[in-house]
């Protein structure tokens, strides 16, 4: 992240600092209130950090609404408990030993634990959002896990297809990843009584942000520095993961070059040799930079979606996080 990135997400953390620690608190609470073997599991997991997004944009979803009271907080809660619960499903789909630095739960616990507080996690979520009281509240809510469902079965069935197309991935992105920051935008605009057009701009705003931070996330994989992203380069690769830049590499490289590629593929580890072949290949084929032209325009569909809003410092820093999530870890 360069150092102007840095310097703005801290001041944009700052505009909302006793908000984030009120979720943090709810997080605990509602996270504890279980018994003791739930509890460890949850906390393990809740504990270990984490970029907090959604929540934050709950939150100033919310504050460009004109709202402000405690629903917003309870709310942030359950999407961070919904994001969460996925989390631990994927672990144990993908079999990963790490996340965020610590062992993954299913290393510790074990899969049929992990998959269990998940959830557990889902149930709690979606509990805690009945107590707002707001149907549309629990529509919403309820169609984004739904989607994020229908989108782990979708990835799993992209994983290791070497016929998969980039609509597919697509749809995988728009399920796991969107449908979650959409509503979670969209909800801002409910609590603070915005009228259709609003809701559906803060609703298409959360959706393009999500598809932008996914994209640029995977190309990510692919270019960032390891210490930076917080997780190990190539792991899509070694996993089989057809992510966006790969699919581009495969339909652009010669048919060599595809050969060599797909003897990579899913291979449960890569070298720091193959990683640097396939970086030098992608590069060559340009899939890096379509990649984040890509998470690049979904970014600026997110901008103009903020456009019924007049300006004011919430909305400044809708914008600034959109240019974050392309910019990061560049």
């Amino acid at each position: 992240m360069n150092p102007l990135s840095a310097t703005g997400l801290k001041n944009v953390w700052a505009d909302y600092e006793q908000d984030l620690l009120a979720v943090e608190n709810c997080l605990i609470e509602f996270g504890g209130d279980t018994n003791d073997y739930i509890r460890d599991v949850t906390s393990h997991i809740i504990k270990s950090g984490g970029k907090r997004l959604r929540p934050l944009l709950m939150i100033i979803s919310s504050r460009l609404s004109g709202y402000s009271g405690p629903h917003m907080v309870l709310l942030s809660a359950v999407v961070e408990f919904i994001h969460t619960a996925t989390l631990l499903h994927d672990d144990v789909v993908d079999h990963a030993e790490m996340r965020r630095g610590r062992l993954s739960a299913n290393q510790v616990w074990g899969n049929q634990t992990a998959v269990l507080v998940g959830d557990y996690l889902y149930a709690t979520a979606l509990w805690m959002a009945t107590g707002v009281h707001i149907h549309e509240i629990n529509d919403v809510l309820t169609l984004a896990c739904r989607k994020m469902s229908e989108g782990e079965v979708l990835e799993l069935i992209l994983d290791n297809n070497l016929s998969a197309r980039e609509e597919d991935y697509f749809n995988v992105v728009e399920c796991k990843t969107a449908a979650l920051t959409a509503g979670t935008c969209r909800m801002g605009a409910v609590l603070g009584g915005m009228d259709a057009e609003h809701q559906a701009a803060l609703e298409s705003f959360g959706y393009n942000i999500g598809m932008s931070f996914q994209i640029a996330d995977d190309t990510l994989d692919y270019m960032a520095r390891a210490d930076r992203l917080g997780k190990t380069l190539g792991k899509d690769l070694a996993e089989g993961k057809m992510t966006l830049p790969l699919l581009h590499c495969l339909s652009t490289a010669s048919i060599p070059q595809r050969e060599s590629l797909v003897q990579k593929i899913g291979k449960g580890e890569v070298s720091d040799q193959q990683l640097r072949e396939v970086v030098d290949l992608m590069k060559s084929t340009g899939s890096l930079d379509f990649s984040l032209e890509k998470a690049i325009s979904f970014m600026r569909k997110a901008k103009q979606a903020l456009d019924p809003f007049p300006d004011s410092l919430h909305k400044q820093n809708l914008l600034f996080l959109s240019d974050f999530v392309i910019e990061r870890d560049i």
